[in-house]
């Protein structure tokens, strides 16, 4: 098995794969193919593949976004797991960002991947959108360190510090009546 960045010939095959395992009910597309190789024309050494003789088995996406690089998919074939392939793929792709001077990479996740994230040395943040006319008039005073808010047209985005505890999305989204909350994963580079 190899990692490497991906080769513009293999980018569709990298983008189907990731199609495949992260959208296997083929919903509307997050990022369109066209995003992910404009991203890739932009900054290629930020798309990372995996690969099993000349087969990719797993890919990591990333995209700058000012001072950071976000993590927008990684996926591994499921018969390539629990192989430490995903970590591999994640300490490929780490090297290749810290050439980019930029401050940290950060990521959401669900599931099984918070966990991965953390194995990995990435610290938790918790990501709270809360459409403008829910949000608490008390919301600064609700205990939580909140370090980032942003106000967009449809809600106000809050980034706030916390520990892993996956009972604590549910306690927030209770608090901030919010309409989605996630783990966010940070790591300074």
């Amino acid at each position: 098995m190899i990692i490497k960045k991906i080769n513009p010939n293999d980018l569709t095959s990298a983008d189907n794969l990731q199609q495949q395992i992260l959208n296997p009910t083929h919903k509307k597309r997050y990022r369109s193919f066209g995003c992910v190789k404009k991203n890739y024309n932009r900054e290629p050494a930020l798309f990372i593949g995996a690969y099993d003789k000349n087969k990719i088995i797993g890919i990591i996406f990333g995209y700058i976004k000012k001072n950071k690089i976000l993590i927008g998919e990684m996926a591994v074939l499921e018969k390539y797991r629990s192989k430490n392939i995903g970590s591999k793929l994640l300490a490929y792709f780490e090297k290749q960002a810290k050439k980019l001077n930029k401050k940290y990479i950060e990521l959401g996740a669900l599931g099984q991947a918070e966990k991965f994230y953390l194995k990995n040395n990435y610290k938790p943040l918790i990501f709270v959108q809360i459409y403008h006319k829910d949000v608490p008039k008390n919301y600064k005073n609700l205990g939580y360190e909140i370090i980032c808010e942003t106000n967009y047209k449809d809600a106000k985005k809050l980034k706030i510090i916390a520990k892993y505890d996956p009972k604590l999305k549910d306690e927030i989204k209770k608090k901030f009546n919010a309409f989605d909350v996630i783990y966010l994963f940070r790591k300074d580079l």
